[in-house]
């Protein structure tokens, strides 16, 4: 099962404020075709090839005449798509923490020509403190999170996230928020 999104994300981090865009442009049977929309300091578009095992084949910065490959265009992607990981992560705490999130009933979402039901989920009190394994410890101050399963899937996808917070390490607190908002996405 193969599932393709389209989506944005948007983030402050350390005083970082960004959108990021991105569409699948096209699908083979073994690649995507992937555009991006960076808006930040600086703001870069890009389209990058990836094998749909996530090997990075080329990556395109700014509409150049000429594409990255190998370990830079790797980085790049990783660059890129990272906030994405690091909000999936925090949807994967939920499982592990689970004592702190309860369900806030479920609720029906369309996107695209896809129906299907959501559960909705909240942190029991807000500030949240989760102590991880890492040392690190965050404080969440807001969280929201929304997944089902599309029919024809067997993937719980998260189609909402919106969490802010801090988190501190070695007595250092950096302060976040990740919203993710998946516009559209295919089951193949």
């Amino acid at each position: 099962m193969t599932m393709v999104f389209s989506g944005t994300t948007s983030t402050m981090k350390s005083g970082l404020n960004f959108t990021f865009s991105y569409s699948v442009q096209s699908v083979t049977s073994t690649t995507y075709r992937v555009a991006g929309d960076f808006a930040g300091n600086p703001s870069v578009t890009f389209t990058a090839w990836l094998l749909k095992n996530g090997t990075t084949l080329a990556v395109n910065l700014n509409h150049s005449s000429s594409n990255m490959t190998g370990t830079m265009a790797a980085n790049l992607v990783q660059g890129y798509f990272g906030e994405l990981a690091a909000v999936q992560g925090f949807v994967q705490e939920q499982s592990i923490y689970s004592n702190l999130f309860r369900s806030n009933g479920t609720s029906t979402v369309t996107i695209g020509t896809n129906t299907f039901t959501v559960t909705n989920y909240t942190a029991y009190a807000l500030p949240e403190t989760i102590q991880l394994c890492t040392g690190e410890t965050d404080s969440l101050t807001a969280y929201s999170l929304s997944e089902g399963t599309p029919s024809g899937s067997s993937y719980e996808l998260p189609v909402y996230v919106s969490i802010a917070g801090s988190s501190t390490s070695n007595g250092s607190a950096t302060p976040f928020a990740f919203t993710i908002r998946i516009t559209a996405f295919t089951v193949g």
